[in-house]
């Protein structure tokens, strides 16, 4: 069972990567929703949120936020994402709690990117090798694993045309 983070002993609780990774510095927006939401004079600056106010900014964006899962593809120097599916808000719980194993059993051998967005508005990201993935030479395989995407919400996403995937070019790695 993968550690918890509680905000207080009567709310839903989440994985503790999960916090850390909306919360911490890498990925500055709940910081800096909970550091504009702080009232400041004209012409000083807004203090630093306090720890007690990120965690309750967190427990205002996390519930609201729905997961797009992407798979990274390298061809020559070139990096590219394709879509695999969309998790609308509370549907990814099993997801969360055992990320390996749910992303090896529904995608497969893969490089798998996890974005997390409030409304249009990109929140942090996590990156996974799944299931022994070790070069895109081993996994440049597109498409589902196993079950196909019957997770989510129940199809995949395919907004280019029959046949082809969405496609996110980001550069790099």
């Amino acid at each position: 069972m993968a550690e918890r983070m509680e905000p207080d002993t009567d709310a839903q609780d989440v994985p503790k990567w999960v916090y850390k990774l909306f919360t911490g510095r890498a990925y500055p927006f709940v910081r800096r929703q909970a550091k504009f939401a702080k009232t400041a004079q004209p012409g000083e600056d807004r203090p630093e949120p306090t720890p007690d106010e990120i965690k309750a900014k967190f427990w205002e964006v996390y519930p609201h936020c729905w997961l797009k899962v992407l798979q990274e593809i390298k061809v020559g120097m070139i990096v590219s994402f394709i879509e695999l599916g969309r998790y609308e808000a509370g549907t990814f719980r099993e997801l969360l709690e055992h990320p390996e194993e749910f992303l090896a059993k529904t995608y497969g051998k893969k490089k798998i990117k996890l974005n997390f967005y409030l409304g249009e508005n990109f929140v942090c990201t996590q990156n996974f090798k799944v299931a022994g993935w070790v070069s895109h030479d081993d996994g440049n395989e597109q498409g589902m694993g196993e079950m196909g995407n019957e997770q989510g919400t129940g199809e995949a996403s395919n907004e280019q045309g029959a046949g082809e995937a969405p496609k996110e070019s980001h550069g790099g790695t």
